[in-house]
């Protein structure tokens, strides 16, 4: 990891550490990032599941809980490639894919997969921190860059 990518695992951490507004259903939600790579648009947070990130009907993560971390988690990486500019999201989707156990530390991968576009998008997997190829839910984001927006997105 060179300086850029450190410098950018601050960044985002201390945005989430700034910010209040990480919430669902009244619970904080701030992954911590702990690797990135600002050449490859990509960074990974960990977060330990609770028993409220769980669905008591289905047994996987809660899907407004997925929804509200692939919000906050890729929108960190989408402004992170126009930190001026005012955006709004377009397209939030996300998908459960296989039950969880609370005390589950799991990653959260993000990557960008088109930062030069006026419509950026991300992804945000949820996986396993001990075996990286179970994956709990997938996330996807869109967001749109346009002049005149009212200001609402973190400061890096």
């Amino acid at each position: 990891m060179d300086d850029a990518d450190a410098r950018f695992i601050e960044l985002i951490n201390k945005a989430y550490a700034y910010f209040g507004s990480f919430l669902h259903y009244g619970m904080d939600i701030r992954p911590r990032v702990t690797w990135a790579s600002v050449a490859n648009n990509e960074f990974i947070a960990e977060w330990l599941v609770t028993d409220d990130c769980i669905s008591p009907e289905t047994g996987c993560i809660d899907e407004g809980w997925l929804a509200t971390v692939t919000d906050n988690t890729t929108a960190m990486l989408i402004g992170s490639i126009q930190p001026a500019a005012k955006s709004v999201s377009t397209s939030i989707s996300i998908q459960g894919l296989s039950p969880i156990r609370p005390g589950t530390t799991i990653e959260i991968f993000c990557k960008l997969s088109s930062p030069h576009t006026k419509q950026p998008h991300a992804t945000a997997v949820f996986r396993d921190k001990a075996d990286r190829a179970l994956v709990y839910a997938v996330g996807s984001h869109t967001k749109f860059f346009k002049t005149g927006l009212v200001d609402t997105q973190p400061k890096m």
